[in-house]
């Protein structure tokens, strides 16, 4: 039991907490706390300030830049920016000291810090120092204060990094993660998409940013096109290209294609043996050309409407196909001389893309007979001064292009001018004929003839993938790519490689938890989990009340699933 003692030196009485202990099979008082003169007990004890607690977000940070620390990300980008030629020292020759350091950082390490950022909540370089004030990403940096990570000191640091260096390094972090990860590389995804910036029209100095057609239906804005190329297994970013607003689908393919199968020769993979995923967005016949001449394997569609015949034949043959996830479709597969070549050709029914397809088409009737009972009343009241070969037209732009309008919908313009009388009417068989045997319709090729049909399926279900990267580079809160706020086409191409490079961060990430067996279904879930965990620093003053107070720091979780897995990730306290 431990008591209060006081001990005498020179005049002076002092406290200790003591406790009664055997020593060699005798009872010692031994003092396990010193306490100071009573003075000092008094004021320690009425002290209000006597213990001083801080707690930060800390999990998410923590595993990320643990992570890219493994990865050397920052040192990566300072080797190749000293070998450019960036931000040397007057008289270091090669390069072979660090660089010059902005607020006490290495380019390197800033834009490491604008990844995990990124990650973790996609702010504004404006508003960044206000969120890292709140995590412990400032500290694990080296950052004194964190004010001073700004949007100008991020600025600055992107200004360093030349456009032509950025492949190199992603080239020499993505092979490390291939090879840290152990992850099979052998069925590719490809696909691109275009992100909507507020870079005003009366800006010139950007040329990247253009308008065209939007996929987030925002065609009044400038927009940018990032292509991405990415590993089946884990989802791993492998290469990836940011690309002028303007460009279709299909030109970048063409413009991407060189240039990713340099990477994969760059990472040391055999192209013979790899296979390339794409979709039918993708596609052309010379594209498809360029494929072919690649030698890399290749899954991906062609529109069902081109390859009517094919699907006519199919429909009667389709039969029940077992995938890997255990769900049954209904596919035929045959040959097809396709462009000149003779291909392994598929014809997919999903049932899900044919209700979407039959839900669409009657959208498109309904909008289609509003517009065509306001055109009857109007020409019934003889109120219409265009003649009949205009109304005639403006019937035929209306209804082409949309979705099988004409084969539903039969419109009829009677009478001659200034009399004339308009009929329509939706025909039910036709629909139906439509809904049973085109409708729901995906038509693949591939020239991987000794794969099952349920393989080369799955392969281009695969796709789906890469359509999740985007999403999640869509994300408001994690990753988010958009909106940019950046002026001229080097930081716009710096800009993406940060967020490409905080993805790629998050997805190994997601991939080291997932093989502990973490029980999270996505990278947002196993960030946000992380960003719950905190580390609390507390700081007790002295007992004297002189010199520093001693801090101590401890993590704080009531997460009972993650609380093994944190020294696994990375996450210390």
């Amino acid at each position: 039991m431990a008591s209060l003692q006081p001990r005498r030196v020179r005049g002076h009485t002092y406290w200790y907490i003591v406790e009664s202990r055997r020593i060699n099979g005798k009872p010692r008082p031994v003092p396990i706390a010193y306490l100071g003169k009573a003075d000092d007990l008094l004021a320690r004890l009425t002290r209000a300030d006597a213990l001083q607690i801080r707690s930060r977000s800390h999990g998410a940070v923590a595993a990320l830049w643990a992570l890219a620390s493994e990865l050397d990300l920052a040192g990566t980008i300072d080797r190749h920016l000293q070998e450019a030629g960036r931000r040397l020292r007057p008289g270091m020759g090669n390069g072979r000291r660090p660089p010059v350091q902005n607020d006490g950082l290495s380019v390197g390490q800033s834009l490491t810090i604008a990844a995990v950022g990124r990650a973790c909540h996609a702010t504004s370089k404006r508003g960044f120092a206000e969120w890292a004030a709140t995590t412990t990403l400032a500290e694990l940096a080296g950052v004194k204060d964190v004010g001073r990570l700004t949007s100008q000191h991020f600025w600055d640091q992107m200004d360093q990094v030349p456009v032509e260096s950025i492949a190199a390094m992603e080239q020499e972090i993505v092979g490390r993660v291939l090879e840290r990860f152990a992850l099979p590389v052998d069925t590719l995804l490809f696909d691109a998409t275009n992100f909507f910036t507020f870079i005003a029209s009366t800006n010139a100095r950007a040329t990247l940013p253009a308008r065209g057609h939007n996929k987030q239906k925002r065609d009044d804005l400038r927009q940018v096109g990032v292509a991405l190329l990415c590993s089946r297994h884990g989802g791993i970013p492998l290469w990836h290209q940011t690309y002028g607003g303007q460009v279709a689908d299909s030109k970048s393919f063409a413009e991407a294609l060189p240039a990713f199968r340099q990477r994969l020769v760059e990472l040391g993979r055999q192209v013979e043996s790899l296979t390339l995923v794409y979709d039918k967005g993708n596609v052309s016949r010379e594209n498809q050309e360029r494929v072919d001449a690649s030698n890399l394997h290749y899954v991906t569609g062609v529109t069902a409407a081109s390859q009517a015949e094919l699907v006519r034949e199919a429909n009667p043959q389709l039969a029940g196909v077992v995938l890997a996830n255990g769900k049954t479709v209904q596919a035929h597969r045959t040959t097809r001389k396709i462009w000149g070549v003779e291909r392994t050709a598929i014809v997919l029914l999903s049932e899900q893309l044919r209700q979407g397809q039959m839900h669409g088409v009657l959208q498109h009737v309904a909008c289609a007979e509003r517009w065509l009972s306001s055109l009857k009343e109007t020409l019934r009241r003889g109120k219409q001064k265009r003649d009949r070969a205009r109304i005639q037209r403006d019937i035929e732009t209306r209804l082409h292009g949309r979705q099988r309008l004409t084969d539903v919908l039969h419109v009829e313009l009677t009478g001659n001018d200034p009399h004339l009388h308009l009929s329509y009417r939706f025909d039910q068989k036709a629909f139906d004929t439509l809904a049973a045997e085109s409708l729901g319709r995906i038509v693949l090729i591939t020239d991987q003839a000794a794969w099952s049909t349920a393989e080369i399926i799955d392969a281009y279900h695969g796709q789906s993938g890469i359509e999740a990267v985007f999403a999640h580079l869509k994300d408001p809160m994690h990753l988010a790519l958009r909106p940019q706020f950046h002026w001229t086409d080097q930081k716009l191409h710096v800009h993406v490689f940060t967020c490409v490079l905080g993805y790629l961060l998050a997805r190994a990430l997601f991939l080291r938890a997932t093989q502990a067996r973490a029980p999270y279904a996505s990278m947002e879930k196993l960030l946000d989990a992380l960003a719950e965990v905190r580390r609390v620093a507390v700081a007790r003053p002295s007992p004297t009340g002189k010199g520093r107070a001693k801090v101590t720091t401890q993590l704080e979780t009531d997460n009972p699933i993650l609380t093994p897995l944190l020294p696994l990730l990375g996450v210390n306290g």
